[in-house]
């Protein structure tokens, strides 16, 4: 008798005297019944538990390959008659590429339509059974910081220094002899004192989180293997607008008598900062196509997404003030007072739907039997919904596009 079998009719005599125990009086009785009946419902299915566990990776996570070989020279004899489904690598894989990308300018600048280069880095990390189903996981990470700015020196140009380098007339403090008050003191690793004055151009920071179910279908009859993909995503785009101003002039110290009032010389320094947000949170669907031709690999990816963005805009202007001991400033005048201020935040916040692509081609060497090194092409368009800019704009563009393109380097494992 199968075993199928024996589960049905194990099945039958627990039904009836389940039945039986129901219908007596004790309610005592009737929960153990009842309990023996759902452990009984939860056990008599294993075979969809064995299908199920069909899907999932190894039950030891760190088994990549049996024999561990990563670094096994492959051989041309090796891959010379081998079938295109056996070139294609099951198990754990994983890849780490650096990114070297241009990203667009906000559209509310005069100069929108040039781009700005940036880095960052790609991680895939996945798994792909024998039954030709698998899971994947990247995480991007890219910034891009473009400023116009330069260094303005400040009134008393440097603070002096003694025969061995020590500065004069400013309080010391542990623990290595350095200015109690950085910013009494020249900059740090400079002989001189200055402001660095940045209004942003195209500062921004890119975040992205997704999780994908994939299959492997057959190999077409020249060796290409396409694996649809379906998941979901997460990402960040973040924008920062600032605006400097440098202003010299006499101004009132912190405590002054308002009958007598004596002012100093003195320069300050006003920033205006915007910081946008735009969390993104969909679904997506796609794809990823390859080919072995001896020992190079060619990969095409192609993801479509479409998202929520929650978008939100903190503005904030800050000041720093330094006053000196009287009307006159000379090269290495000390400083009477160094103020910090800021103002109150300003939020905002809006709702958009945002929708793009994600599109990735590649080049691979295979090194050894396990280890690639890889080089090519990723684009990632946000076609609308990205706010940037500054909050207190009278016109304002909260459903921009952000375009980064650009080179990538990497190396990847078990791919």
């Amino acid at each position: 008798m199968s075993v199928r079998k024996l589960a049905l009719a194990a099945l039958q005599r627990v039904d009836s005297l389940r039945q039986s125990l129901v219908e007596g009086p004790s309610p005592v009785v009737r929960g153990l019944a009842l309990s023996a009946g759902l452990a009984m419902a939860v056990s008599q299915t294993p075979a969809s538990a064995e299908h199920s566990l069909n899907y999932l990776p190894s039950r030891d996570p760190m088994v990549l390959d049996a024999d561990y070989a990563w670094f096994e020279p492959l051989y041309d004899a090796d891959i010379l008659d081998m079938k295109p489904k056996k070139r294609a690598h099951t198990g754990w894989f994983g890849s780490a590429d650096y990114m070297s990308l241009w990203t667009t300018r906000p559209q509310n600048q005069g100069s929108d339509w040039l781009l700005d280069q940036g880095d960052g880095y790609r991680i895939d990390l996945g798994y792909m059974l024998d039954n030709d189903h698998g899971f994947s996981l990247t995480y991007m990470d890219f910034q891009v910081n473009a400023y116009d700015g330069y260094d303005r020196e400040r009134l008393n140009r440097f603070v002096i220094l003694d025969d061995e380098g020590v500065p004069q007339d400013i309080q010391l403090g542990p623990p290595f002899g350095l200015p109690a008050v950085p910013e009494d003191g020249n900059n740090f690793g400079y002989n001189s004192r200055f402001v660095s004055m940045e209004d942003s151009e195209n500062v921004a920071d890119f975040n992205s989180l997704e999780v994908n179910k994939t299959w492997r279908l057959e190999p077409y009859h020249y060796g290409g293997i396409l694996e649809p993909l379906i998941g979901v995503r997460y990402m960040r785009f973040a924008d920062i607008y600032q605006r400097m101003q440098y202003d010299s002039d006499l101004f009132l110290p912190p405590v002054f008598d308002p009958l007598d009032p004596v002012f100093l010389a003195g320069e300050q320094v006003l920033t205006e900062q915007s910081v946008t947000t735009n969390d993104m949170i969909g679904g997506q669907i796609g794809f990823r196509y390859f080919k072995h031709i001896n020992r190079w690999r060619y990969s095409a990816e192609l993801r479509v997404f479409n998202a929520a963005s929650f978008q939100s805009n903190r503005w904030q202007t800050k000041s720093e003030t330094t006053l000196y001991e009287d009307v006159d400033v000379a090269p290495g005048s000390p400083i009477q007072h160094y103020i910090k201020d800021q103002g109150p935040a300003i939020y905002g916040k809006n709702t958009e739907f945002a929708w793009g692509y994600d599109i990735r081609s590649e080049l691979s060497y295979t090194m050894t039997k396990m280890i690639e090194l890889r080089g090519g092409f990723q684009m990632v368009d946000v076609a609308e919904g990205i706010w940037r800019g500054r909050l207190i704009d009278q016109r304002q563009d909260r459903d921009q596009r952000a375009l980064m393109a650009g080179f990538t380097f990497g190396v990847a494992l078990n791919r």
